[in-house]
């Protein structure tokens, strides 16, 4: 029988299983403007924007907790930066565009995002918030806070998906301290 096909350090193919394991759990692939259309004529732009957004933030918040657990007890744990890295890989892996992220040292948000080449060429819409919710998910998860997206761009001529993430609200996880 063969051995999964590793295709990055949390990605895998197991082909005897019909398997693609993305930071350990089974996942499919799918058509994600068609899906996403899909969900705009069902139930309405709007709300299934609100769908997408909701359920892209938690798997965004997943990953990097499940980054972090199958990394637990290494004698050197990743680095913010290096956790950012595999996400990265992880979108490159799973065909959404390359990443890139610049965050001020001296405070880590507002967080300018770039994707080039995405999977969907727009600003607007469910899939865009399929893009970017992931990452406000992830992003908010390591810093405990609750992001959003400001002035989200497309440009055609560099194929490059821009905005920038901003804090609102409160911490995501309460504070221990009464």
């Amino acid at each position: 029988m063969p051995k999964p096909l590793r295709l990055g350090r949390f990605f895998e193919f197991d082909e005897a299983n019909a398997e693609i394991l993305v930071f350990g759990k089974r996942c499919v692939t799918i058509d994600l403007e068609g899906l996403c259309k899909h969900l705009d004529k069902l139930v309405g732009e709007r709300i299934a924007a609100t769908i997408v957004n909701n359920h892209c933030r938690q798997t965004g918040k997943e990953h990097v907790t499940d980054l972090l657990e199958a990394l637990r007890g290494n004698p050197a744990p990743l680095t913010f930066d290096e956790i950012v890295e595999e996400l990265i890989e992880g979108d490159i892996l799973n065909g959404y565009g390359v990443v890139k992220l610049k965050m001020r040292d001296d405070e880590r948000v507002p967080v300018e995002f770039e994707m080039r080449n995405p999977i969907i060429k727009a600003s607007t819409g469910t899939t865009v918030r399929f893009l970017l919710s992931y990452w406000l998910g992830a992003i908010g998860a390591m810093l405990n806070k609750t992001l959003d997206t400001t002035n989200v761009t497309y440009d055609p001529n560099t194929d490059a998906l821009r905005c920038q993430f901003i804090v609102i609200g409160t911490p995501t996880i309460p504070s221990q301290n009464p």
